[in-house]
C-alpha cells in the first residue's frame, strides 16, 4: 500500500484562521448593532419632536379661531403624552377701525411646546400674527 501524502494546504482550516473569521464577524456585529441604536434614537428623538411641533400647531390654530382671545392673555397645559406648552397673546400694534371703540389690533400669538431629554431639556416655539377687531359693547 501506498501512502498518501497530503499537502498542507488541503489539510483544513487551521485555529488561526478560525479565530481571525470570529474576530471580524465579531467587530462586524458591533458596528451594526451600534448603527442600529444610534438610529432608534435618533426615530426617537424626531418622534418626539414631531409631537411637540403637532402639538404647537393645534394650539395656535386654536388660539387664531378663538374669537374671545384678548391680548395679554396667558394659558398653559400638559399633553397626554407629558409635553408642557405655554400660549401667550401680545399686543403688537393698535390703530383707528371702523368705530372709535373698536380699534383694529394686531395680536402676536406664540406658543411654547417643552420636553425633558436624558441630556437636557428642549423646546419649540410656533408663532403667527392675528388682526383682531374687538367685539361691539353692548349698549346700555
Amino acid at each position: 500500500m501506498r501512502k498518501r501524502q497530503i499537502r498542507s494546504s488541503q489539510a483544513g482550516v487551521s485555529l488561526l484562521e478560525i479565530l481571525i473569521a470570529v474576530s471580524i464577524l465579531g467587530i462586524s456585529f458591533t458596528a451594526i448593532f451600534s448603527s442600529l441604536s444610534t438610529g432608534l434614537r435618533a426615530a426617537a428623538r424626531l418622534d418626539q419632536y414631531q409631537r411637540a411641533v403637532d402639538l404647537a400647531a393645534n394650539q395656535l390654530n386654536e388660539m387664531v379661531l378663538d374669537p374671545t382671545l384678548e391680548p395679554g392673555q396667558v394659558i398653559s397645559g400638559v399633553s397626554r403624552s407629558g409635553l408642557r406648552w405655554k400660549a401667550k397673546s401680545e399686543l403688537v400694534d393698535s390703530r383707528p377701525g371702523p368705530a372709535q371703540d373698536r380699534p383694529l389690533q394686531l395680536v402676536r400669538l406664540v406658543v411654547e411646546v417643552s420636553w425633558a431629554t436624558p441630556t437636557r431639556p428642549q423646546s419649540f416655539v410656533l408663532q403667527t400674527l392675528k388682526l383682531r377687531i374687538p367685539p361691539a359693547k353692548p349698549n346700555p
